[in-house]
């Protein structure tokens, strides 16, 4: 292990941080782990590898630490489970590069990051959280994508790209591993500037309100709860002069009982936080039509660790907003791509996402909010305590933003909505599907290849390639 290479690691490592999970410096992956691969094609012990990759990926998940490590020190576990399968799959991207053609390492260092992606997202209580394809949400061609294969297909793209140019740098006239990257990029490329080309449904516009001093306050003082109903109701009077068709109020931000009266041609969608029989509690956003509540919505998913005593809810809530097709959801729902699915095959044009988020993680969060838009052909209009408050089209453009503040925040904008309906909320994760069976196809090839060349490589006196350590 060479000082080079325990450069090339931490630089790997530092980008990561940079561009994995910390949202603004996402394109960053795209060249981030070059440096630890070209290193780890060249490295002559595999366990060398191991190291440089464990230390660059731990280095990696410095985004998600800073964020949640004091509420959820979990996540210090979460952050070196991460560790080790980035390690994994570099090396198993290296045991392809020594047995096959390099455009196979680097196929497979894809697919594998997409399956491996993709299964934990199958089983965790967080969902799609960690995957890699959510630093392409700001190159918004490449974005695109989403429409086609969901977050898998942008983590496919987030990781041939590295694994082609570390290829690169080390074998530069190999035609075929050059293919084997840049012609998905350059189709995505092509798709995606197709797609934003492609006319929006009609605009509505919509208002977003929020004041960080009443976050969760309504939990540990329920006696605030008229006085907080009639700071809003204040708000939603201001907001009605601008005309909305939809006015969205944060996730746990009123005590039961709170009653609005909305504009005329207006609804507002507000979170709730109720008691609940034997000690439990509900996370709701209510729907105020003309005459009061007129339906109610149950969030899905809850925070492990934080909303444990909150019942789950079980079905989706669709409403007509300005003669448009509309849903509802709660900030942690938007993690679960399968969940939003279900509104995407409804043709809803439009989310109402009241929402809540840690302040750190304000602009993470809210942009794995808007690639469940992309995926599933739906506007999104968020409104985040600690947090942003976001208006984004189908396409996952934003079209307005702010941040929350100690005090009242307004956002009002024309937003235009989607159509509905993609190929990834009609076909699901076949995509996904497909890379943990070329994953599971290479690493069967991969086991098959060293055990035939295992019993010859005493014998060889000048093997081709380096035999694996």
């Amino acid at each position: 292990m060479t000082r080079w290479d325990i450069a090339c690691a931490l630089l790997a490592g530092a980008l990561l941080a940079v561009g994995h999970d910390t949202g603004r410096f996402g394109w960053l992956v795209l060249a981030a782990s070059v440096p630890l691969l070209v290193a780890a094609l060249r490295a002559p012990r595999a366990w060398h590898v191991a190291v440089l990759a464990f230390v660059a990926g731990w280095m990696g998940e410095a985004g998600p630490m800073w964020f949640y490590g004091r509420i959820l020190p979990a996540v210090y576990a979460l952050a070196a489970c991460q560790a080790l399968v980035f390690m994994l799959t570099v090396l198993f991207m290296r045991g392809l590069y020594r047995r096959f053609p390099a455009a196979v390492a680097v196929l497979g260092f894809a697919v594998m990051t997409t399956a491996l992606d993709y299964l934990r997202g199958l089983v965790s209580p967080n969902g799609s959280f960690f995957a890699l394809g959510y630093a392409l949400v700001d190159i918004v061609p490449l974005l695109q994508t989403a429409a086609l294969a969901g977050v898998p297909g942008l983590s496919f793209l987030a990781a041939v790209v590295p694994a082609g140019l570390a290829v690169l740098c080390v074998r530069p006239r190999d035609a075929r591993a050059i293919v084997s990257w840049s012609v998905p990029v350059l189709a995505a490329l092509v798709y995606g500037s197709w797609q934003l080309a492609q006319p929006p449904g009609p605009s509505v516009r919509i208002a977003l309100l929020g004041d960080d001093r009443y976050a969760g306050r309504v939990f540990h003082h329920p006696d605030a709860g008229p006085a907080i109903a009639a700071a809003f109701a204040g708000q939603v009077a201001a907001a009605g002069a601008h005309g909305p068709a939809a006015i969205v109020v944060p996730e746990k931000m009123l005590a039961p009982g709170a009653a609005f009266t909305p504009p005329p041609g207006s609804v507002v969608v507000a979170g709730i936080d109720a008691p609940a029989s034997g000690g439990r509690r509900l996370n709701v956003a209510a729907l105020y039509g003309p005459g009061g509540a007129i339906a109610t919505y149950l969030k899905k998913r809850m925070v492990p660790g934080l909303e444990a005593e909150y019942v789950p809810g079980t079905t989706e809530l669709v409403t007509q907003v300005g003669g448009l097709r509309t849903g509802v959801a709660i900030c942690k729902d938007m993690d679960f791509a399968q969940d939003l699915r279900l509104y995407g095959r409804r043709d809803v044009g439009l989310m109402l996402v009241p929402a809540w988020d840690f302040d750190r993680d304000a602009y993470l969060h809210g942009r794995m909010a808007i690639v469940r838009g992309v995926e599933n052909g739906f506007a999104l209009a968020r409104s985040a305590s600690q947090g942003l408050m976001t208006l984004s089209d189908a396409h996952g453009r934003i079209v307005a933003e702010r941040r929350t503040a100690q005090g009242p925040a307004l956002l009002v904008g024309d937003l235009p909505t989607g159509r509905g309906g993609t190929v990834y909320s009609r076909i699901g994760d076949v995509f996904a599907q497909a890379a943990v069976a070329a994953w599971l196809g290479l690493l069967a090839l991969l086991m098959w290849r060293r055990k035939c060349l295992a019993p010859s490589a005493g014998f060889s006196a000048a093997p081709s390639s380096p035999s694996p350590r």
